[in-house]
């Protein structure tokens, strides 16, 4: 039986994300697909448009067979751990044969070449890197540089000595990919699509291939009055479940009041520890708190070389999820396999998952719950770094992931509840979707 895996945000679903299913479907000759899906907070440190399970069940509407849920802590993380967590989670399901993803060049011996440099950082690649750094270049154009010092491109006419590999995101991801593969010694074939279309950060409208930061774009700024040009950009399937969507759309600033609070409430010390932060953000990020005006507003006023918009959003998210760097050390791989829906025509997928799979397949997290004041009977929410198992047992490890992932829900709702809607039921009794 040959399962294809895809690693996924679909916010939202589009004619690309359809065409890399069955297109990379017929080539791998797959019976089923399985998606790891983020949930309601995506990596780029900013919410969904729409809730997971409506996002699942676009999927599931268009050739996905199985949706499981990626984890909060990996799906809101930077490019290496999302890929790692995807990754192992799709490994840990005993039956995915190849993982599917999309790049931005045809170069695939570069792509492959990339990630072996960056898994060993050899001598060269490091005395380079330690180089660049010194000549004040962010860490991202110094590791380029060294990259394109340590190996030449088989096709120069692609990637020049001024143009990197790792210049596009999906480049960077597939890298990502590859690399996580290697290192839990993986026998998943990667399986990389060239991209169609528009590129990941082009925001023009009304094409076939348009991205997914064009359908964002183009929603938030019409609201509820969905554009016909997304007639042409959506599967029917997938439109079809957008215009009976139910909630307001969220973005960034929906949750401007929460982070205010928590920025002028905690010491420079605390923000230092959420992830991807660091002392010399947090001192920033403390002396511009009391001009704060709106999340997109605080990110762009602190961007800088070494600080990304996208880096400084996913900073501002950690803080009010309270994630924190030691979480990626305490917790580096998933602990269960929770099911956000499937196709009853794929029994035979879940009787392979439960059979092979080496984590507990989960369809109800209410049962994984241990705290007698679990959300199912009240409406605490636990979201402390720490749980009452031994830090580093599977039992804590899946405590902590499932408190980040409910307080993820609670906190897309409590985004919900400031547009005026209370009606997205808790994660405990959210129905799965069965198709």
């Amino acid at each position: 039986m040959n399962v294809l895996g895809i690693i996924a945000e679909y916010n939202p679903f589009h004619q690309g994300h359809a065409y890399q299913i069955e297109t990379l479907k017929k080539e791998t000759d797959a019976d089923f697909v399985i998606i790891a899906m983020s949930g309601n907070f995506v990596q780029r440190g900013a919410p969904a448009l729409m809730e997971k399970y409506s996002r699942a069940r676009m999927a599931l509407s268009c050739g996905a067979d199985l949706v499981l849920e990626l984890p909060a802590l990996y799906a809101c993380a930077s490019a290496e751990y999302f890929a790692a967590g995807g990754v192992a989670l799709l490994e840990s399901c005993g039956v995915v044969t190849h993982l599917g993803f999309g790049t931005e060049t045809e170069d695939f011996s570069s792509l492959k070449e990339t990630a072996d440099i960056l898994c060993r950082e050899p001598e060269p690649f490091r005395d380079a890197l330690q180089q660049e750094l010194k000549k004040g270049l962010s860490f991202p154009a110094a590791r380029a540089r060294a990259l394109n010092s340590c190996f030449s491109v088989q096709n120069p006419a692609h990637f020049p000595p001024s143009v990197s590999i790792l210049d596009s995101p999906n480049n960077i991801l597939a890298v990502e990919y590859l690399k996580a593969l290697s290192r839990c010694q993986s026998r998943i074939i990667p399986c990389p699509l060239l991209r169609r279309g528009q590129s990941y950060h082009d925001t023009a409208p009304g094409q076939v291939f348009s991205s997914a930061s064009a359908l964002r774009a183009r929603l938030l700024e019409t609201e509820r009055l969905l554009p016909s040009s997304l007639e042409l950009s959506m599967p029917k399937a997938a439109l079809d479940i957008l215009k009976e969507y139910p909630h307001p759309f969220l973005q960034e600033n929906d949750f401007s009041p929460l982070l205010h609070y928590k920025l002028l409430t905690e010491a420079p010390e605390q923000l230092s520890r959420y992830a991807d932060s660091s002392p010399d953000l947090a001192r920033r990020m403390k002396q511009e708190s009391g001009s704060f005006l709106s999340w997109n507003s605080f990110c762009s006023r602190l961007k800088c070389k070494n600080f990304t918009y996208t880096r400084l959003s996913r900073v501002c998210l950690h803080v009010i999820l309270n994630i924190y760097q030691e979480d990626y050390q305490a917790v580096p791989k998933p602990a269960c396999l929770r099911v956000l829906g499937f196709r009853k025509k794929s029994a035979p997928l879940l009787s392979a998952v439960k059979k092979s799979g080496n984590l507990p397949l989960v369809t109800n997290p209410a049962s994984l719950w241990k705290d007698e004041s679990s959300p199912s009977r009240s409406n605490h929410l636990p979201l402390t770094n720490h749980t009452t198992d031994r830090p580093g047992t599977q039992a804590a490890s899946l405590q902590r992931l499932l408190s980040l992932d409910l307080a993820a829900a609670d906190l897309y709702r409590i985004g919900l509840a400031s547009k005026g809607d209370n009606s997205l039921p808790k994660d405990f009794r959210q129905p799965l979707i069965l198709l």
